[in-house]
């Protein structure tokens, strides 16, 4: 097969569109948002040192499309003859349901991007649809790229994410969702440790990175690939932030946040430890050392306790600490009967640590009902496995001791529970309810708080609830180029995924503000809820069990911190994501790193992509967008002959899968 390629001198072209009308015209492709080539416009710099590029985007005819692999009808081919990317529209949208979206969900998005309800859900707006696909076809390493496009933390998010995805999941409309986070981390457990290659830096300005957390990683991998120096400074002697000191081994191995991390590290993000703010280094000692811009994402590792009488007595942990200490490798003990306050993520995995740790009895108490307890419910079913007793509607009215020692805790019983817009709590107490539980040890696990003493005398603006005041749009403080993300400006404990999206958002406002573009955008977008999205499934579907991970026996689970939950089997993973009932469609768009499919405006719209003018191939004439460049800035060949007639020559590349090489090469337009 000699691969047809496909010539674009950046050089030349100066955006007269001939090419894309000539394009629209030879195809008699309809008015409306689908091109087959498309002409993008890249500005960067300030005047008047001003650069302006244009490149224009088709299809790049891989050598290994992944868009063969998804098609549900099998409508895309690569030509043997000359490795063409062909659609047959006569299978396209026509016997395989893609995309069963009701037409009132459709008309949602207005022309837009069609958008599945799962990434709709997902506060970073990974494509599950598109990796669930992928997986579904045996395409592991493109699943994982593919996530990575949007996410850089796949091990830690495939164990710990809360899974908002699942929760507006339609294939519970049938029987149940997805298994949409199990099979992230099938992936993430399937790729090698190695570090890819360092980016190339592009961009003058660095960029500093004040928490390594979840918002913190996110920040500088998005920062990184925009071509900036970015620099981390971690206060504790680890990078991870509260993933790496905050949740325990069982739930999040310390080798799979490595993983993670080091692959952030090998891009080219410097991470410096044990160097904390407000120890000899300040934000305005960051900005004299020439950092342009700086991201706060320190966190909320300041646990909360009840100020109640006997708080005080040996015996009284704070769950963050006692977590911190565990994961430190510090030596903690906890006595025989051990109650847990509160009813979070952290609260269950205090009482989860302390059985590992020999507790005989554990006790989670909490001023939610059970239904509404922020904990999810398969960390409540695993802690039921091992044994701790939940004693919902209660609250704690003091801690008995003696000898200095704790003795008991006083409980009422509650019968509603609720916070205010401020956060005030207000509840009703059952009359009588009064009763006392006999315990040796209390951990409280009732709530964080940022520690932000680093910030005293710098005039940044702090809320009466001690968290950072940011613009919620642009996550900019009061102080010009300093942004903050994360739980160090929400005031209550944001999941992973959220702090992971606080990072991507505040990333992309850096990028903004140091290329002197205007930071807020004041266009109001109505947002699409999830929930908003209607489907109809085809009577042809059958109901599918939802694929059980393998747990660690419950015996094996005691005096250690093994990995409880072991993933899923490759069958298993196939057979799962073989069940999404991929609501949007359109996953050849999806899977594409270049986004060249292309779909119209209209019902049931058939895929459009660049097919280099096969007619006019066959009688040996150029594609028509060649014949119609006025500027004489493209041409079509077979691909060796290409880069032997223009010399050197860059392959064309996006955000391009590690297999697959594109048949487009351009020549670049130097900056300067």
């Amino acid at each position: 097969m000699e691969q047809i390629g496909f010539f674009y001198d950046q050089t030349r072209c100066m955006e007269c569109f001939a090419c894309c009308v000539a394009c629209k015209d030879w195809h008699d492709i309809p008015a409306g948002p689908a091109h087959w080539k498309r002409i993008i416009a890249i500005e960067e710099g300030k005047w008047p040192h001003l650069s302006l590029v244009h490149l224009a985007i088709n299809c790049f005819h891989c050598a290994e499309p992944v868009c063969v692999s998804v098609c549900p009808a099998k409508a895309i081919t690569k030509r043997e003859e000359d490795g063409v990317m062909a659609v047959d529209r006569n299978k396209c949208q026509e016997d395989a349901h893609c995309g069963i979206m009701t037409r009132e969900s459709l008309a949602l998005f207005a022309g837009g991007e069609i958008q599945a309800p799962c990434k709709l859900a997902c506060p970073a707006h990974l494509d599950a649809q598109g990796y669930v696909a992928l997986i579904a076809n045996g395409r592991y390493k493109e699943a994982l790229d593919l996530i990575r496009e949007r996410m850089p933390l796949p091990s830690v998010v495939g164990r710990v994410c809360q899974a908002p995805c699942e929760t507006e999941c339609k294939r519970q409309k049938l029987d149940d969702p997805v298994a949409i986070c199990a099979l992230k981390r099938f992936v993430a457990d399937l790729s090698t440790p190695d570090a890819p290659r360092p980016l190339p830096r592009i961009r003058k300005e660095k960029i500093a990175v004040i928490g390594s957390g979840p918002a913190g990683l996110s920040a500088a991998y998005d920062l990184v690939r925009m071509g900036y120096g970015v620099t981390i400074f971690e206060a504790l002697p680890v990078a991870g932030g509260m993933l790496a000191v905050g949740v325990p081994a069982y739930r999040l191995p310390k080798d799979a946040l490595q993983k993670d991390i080091d692959y952030i590290k090998g891009l080219g993000v410097e991470i410096r430890l044990n160097t904390p703010l407000g120890d000899g280094m300040s934000l305005d000692g960051l900005k004299q050392q020439g950092y342009d811009a700086i991201f706060i994402a320190t966190g909320a590792h300041e646990g909360q306790r009840l100020t109640v009488p006997g708080a005080e007595l040996d015996g009284v942990l704070v769950g963050t600490s006692f977590l911190k200490d565990i994961n430190l490798g510090r030596k903690v003990k906890v006595g025989k009967r051990v109650l847990v306050a509160g009813g979070g993520h952290v609260a269950v995995d205090c009482a989860r640590s302390a059985w590992r740790l020999g507790a005989g009895e554990v006790y989670l108490a909490c001023l939610e009902c059970r239904e509404e307890m922020p904990a999810t419910g398969p960390e409540l079913e695993a802690a039921a496995e091992e044994g701790i007793v939940i004693h919902p509607s209660v609250t704690i009215t003091k801690v008995l001791g003696n000898r200095g020692k704790i003795a008991g805790v006083e409980c009422l019983r509650l019968s509603h529970v609720e916070f205010d817009d401020e956060g005030r709590l207000h509840m009703d107490v059952i009359p009588g309810s009064e009763h006392t539980l006999a315990v040796d040890t209390v951990i409280w696990a009732i709530g964080q708080a940022p520690n932000l003493s680093f910030l005293a005398g710098t005039g940044v603006k702090v809320s009466q609830r001690g968290v950072i005041v940011v613009d919620p749009e642009t996550l900019e403080t009061n102080t010009e180029g300093l942004f903050a993300g994360g739980d160090v400006t929400g005031g209550r404990q944001a999941s992973v995924i959220d702090c992971i999206a606080a990072g991507q958002k505040a990333a992309m406002h850096i990028d903004r503000y140091l290329k002197g573009e205007v930071v807020k955008d004041s266009r109001r977008v109505r947002p699409i809820n999830a929930s908003d999205i209607e489907v109809v499934i085809p009577a042809t579907v059958e109901k599918a069990k939802r694929q059980a991970m393998t747990r660690l026996p419950v015996p094996k689970r005691m005096g250690n911190f093994q990995e409880t939950a072991l993933g899923l089997t490759e069958a298993q993973a196939v057979a799962q994501a073989q069940s999404c009932l991929r609501c949007a469609g359109r996953l050849c768009q999806e899977v594409c790193p270049y986004k060249a499919p292309q779909f119209g405006a209209e019902e049931k719209a058939k895929m459009q992509m660049c097919d280099f003018c096969p007619d006019k191939l066959a009688i040996g004439e150029k594609p028509i967008c060649v014949d119609a460049c006025p500027m004489r800035a493209l041409d079509a060949a077979p691909l060796e002959e290409l880069k032997k007639k223009y010399g050197q020559l860059r392959e064309a590349r996006g955000f391009a899968y590690s297999t697959i090489g594109p048949s487009v090469v351009f020549k670049p337009k130097l900056k300067g």
